[in-house]
């Protein structure tokens, strides 16, 4: 189940676009086994162990951003050991021609540097002899070339004695010598000798860098196996692309469509992983209400594939591979799963059809038991009808007794009544078409199938009168039952139409429920949103009335308070001028009335003044009574009705 997690999680990912990659991550165990025990690596070698390194780095990176969609592999990919140093160890010292850097250690510059003066020395010296007369009389051509990794002229035979030196190589005609002047024999061993301290030097370098992976050895191994890890799960993923089997690929805490065994198994719209084209999708189930399915049918019908199929698809669940059948299958944990397929016909153990058979049938007889799946192609053929009927049944009785799920395919009659009345075993066949005497692949359950052996033979020419003559020697009971099965898959088949036609419409009632009551959610929804809005707005606009209340109260507050304050300073002035005045003055107009006596309405005249409980100062009327009784009455700044 893991297994198919990591397929699901591996699916998800490359429906997001992620993936892991693997470029320069190449499998350099044995390389690494060997630095561990004393061998230098190469540079392209070691260039390899750092890809390898570099791989890892990037796996981790791809996967620990992913790690709630995909923890399986997330979790792999943070096992991987941290190859950083050594891989910056070696791309330090190694470039990406695999030569070795002038910075791969101090004492290498060193000698590099020294290399490049010491050629520009010999080549300014050689081309300094050349340019004398003597020499460049001798030379067959004036250029510099090399023999034996030294440089040396081309010379003349017949001028050898122009040119003292050493004779390195000559032409195959003998007319030329290549010849190291003596002058530049000092200048050339010392150019030599700074090359070979750089082999020397790069060789030291290497061997610190071999020494340094074969000490990663374990963790290089770590690395290498969880980066294949990751990479079949990928591949399971594009796997599961081309053969359109994401169906029941899922990255969930658990696999619904994988049982422990015993179960039913139930394959919908199975296809066979290698057919291409336009496959036929068949549905095959076992496990559930009986524990073997026995299919008949005619060759060529498709009973084999369907075996085929229903084996391979279950290996390939446990195996963790995606497999090609729609959402609703479901496919037990098998312990094992056993499969007799094929002619086992051998000339080195002299077995015929049948002895095979039998040979392998007696294998899986021992071995089968419950939780197992066994396959079994045309059980109890290859020997006489009667007798291999006979052998078929007991050995469908014997598997079925130990507990094993059985898939078979057989020819005969005898098998088609022995599934119709035993229970836990039933019948299924491959359709056929008799209009057109072609198969239609499709497997029923629950209807023994027919060999249309006749019908086929007079499709393909078989004269008439020997059609004729065959059918004539069918008893009738055969005959009667040929027919009865013929009008039972007739009934079958128009029953599976009305079936589907059913199914059909109650998906389109469904969904056009389903699309109502998503439609009445989204308007409850936008009723719901609407209500809040407004109340929201309401809510806005209240506090903004508030605040203009508050605000206005303050004003009026305010406007009260200066009111108050030039009343009471005019008051303190009248009151001064009365008490310096030697009589009275009208000023006393200005002071409240000594009695707090009210006024009755025909009192209150338009321009009179009048004093109101709680005011100040005193008002003036504005004018007549409203029909309510009310005057308008001006406190100074402030108007209010009395």
């Amino acid at each position: 189940m893991r297994r198919q997690r990591e397929t699901g999680e591996a699916i998800t990912l490359s429906r997001l676009g992620v993936a892991v990659p693997m470029n320069g991550a190449r499998d350099v165990r044995e390389r690494v086994v060997a630095a561990a025990r004393g061998s230098t690596l190469t540079t392209f070698e070691l260039m390899d162990v750092a890809g390898l390194c570099r791989a890892a780095v990037q796996a981790r990176r791809a996967l620990v951003r992913v790690v709630d969609e995909a923890p399986l592999m997330a979790n792999i990919a943070n096992s991987i050991p941290d190859l950083v140093p050594l891989r910056v160890l070696i791309e330090e010292a190694i470039d990406e021609q695999g030569a070795v850097r002038d910075g791969a250690s101090p004492e290498l510059a060193s000698i590099r540097r020294a290399l490049i003066v010491a050629h520009e020395r010999l080549q300014q010296r050689l081309q300094s002899l050349m340019g004398t007369s003597t020499v460049r009389n001798a030379l067959q051509e004036t250029i510099i070339v090399m023999r034996d990794g030294r440089y040396v002229l081309p010379v003349k035979a017949d001028f050898r004695g122009a040119v003292r030196g050493v004779v390195h190589d000559t032409s195959s005609s003998g007319a030329t010598l290549y010849i190291e002047p003596l002058a530049v024999v000092e200048l050339g061993n010392e150019w030599r000798e700074l090359q070979l301290r750089e082999r020397h030097e790069v060789e030291r370098v290497l061997r610190e860098l071999s020494a340094a992976t074969g000490e990663a050895e374990f963790d290089i191994a770590e690395a290498t196996s969880r980066l294949a890890y990751l990479d079949v799960a990928q591949a399971k993923a594009r796997l599961a692309e081309a053969l359109d089997a994401r169906d029941l690929a899922s990255s969930g805490p658990r696999q619904a469509w994988l049982v422990e065994a015993p179960g039913e198994l139930r394959l919908n719209e199975a296809r066979h992983p290698l057919l291409t084209g336009r496959v036929v999708p068949t549905s095959i189930r076992v496990g559930g209400d009986f524990d073997a399915l026995l299919i008949t049918g005619p060759n060529t019908g498709g009973k084999t594939v369907a075996l085929k199929t229903a084996g391979l698809l279950c290996l390939m669940a446990l195996a963790g591979l995606p497999v090609p059948a729609r959402a609703g299958s479901q496919v037990p944990v098998y312990r094992q799963i056993f499969a007799d397929i094929g002619d086992e016909q051998s000339i080195e153990q002299s077995l015929s059809t049948f002895s095979g058979h039998m040979t392998a049938v007696i294998d899986v007889i021992e071995r089968a038991h419950k939780g197992s799946l066994v396959l079994l192609d045309e059980v109890g053929a290859g020997t006489d009808p009667t007798e291999g009927a006979a052998l078929g049944i007991a050995i469908v009785d014997r598997l079925i007794a130990q507990g094993a799920a059985l898939i078979a395919t057989t020819h005969h009659s005898e098998l088609k009544v022995y599934a119709y009345h035993t229970p836990r075993v039933t019948n299924a066949s491959v359709e056929f078409d008799m209009a057109t005497l072609r198969p239609t692949y499709r497997l029923s359950i629950g209807l023994p199938g027919q060999s249309n052996a006749l019908a086929i033979a007079s499709n393909l020419g078989m004269p008439s009168e020997v059609i004729e003559a065959a059918r004539g020697t069918l008893s009738s009971e055969e005959r009667d039952l040929d027919s009865l099965l013929g009008d039972l898959r007739a009934q079958l088949i128009d029953a599976e139409q009305r079936s589907q036609r059913a199914q059909i419409a109650a998906s389109e009632s469904e969904a056009l429920r389903a699309d109502l009551q998503r439609r009445s959610t989204d308007l409850i929804a936008e009723t719901t949103n609407i209500r809040e809005e407004a109340r929201a707005r309401v809510r806005r606009e209240l506090r903004e009335v508030e605040r203009l209340l508050e605000r206005t109260k303050r004003d009026i507050e305010s406007a009260r308070l200066e009111q108050a304050r030039a009343d009471y300073e005019r008051a303190t002035r009248a009151a001064k001028r009365v008490a310096e005045a030697p009589t009275p003055t009208p000023v006393l107009d200005d002071l409240p009335p000594l009695l707090d006596t009210p006024l009755l309405a025909h009192e209150v005249r338009p321009g009179g003044l009048v004093w109101l409980r709680g005011m100040t100062t005193a008002g003036e009327v504005l004018g007549e009574p409203d029909e309510h009784g009310m005057f308008a009455v001006q406190f100074g700044s402030i108007r209010t009705n009395a």
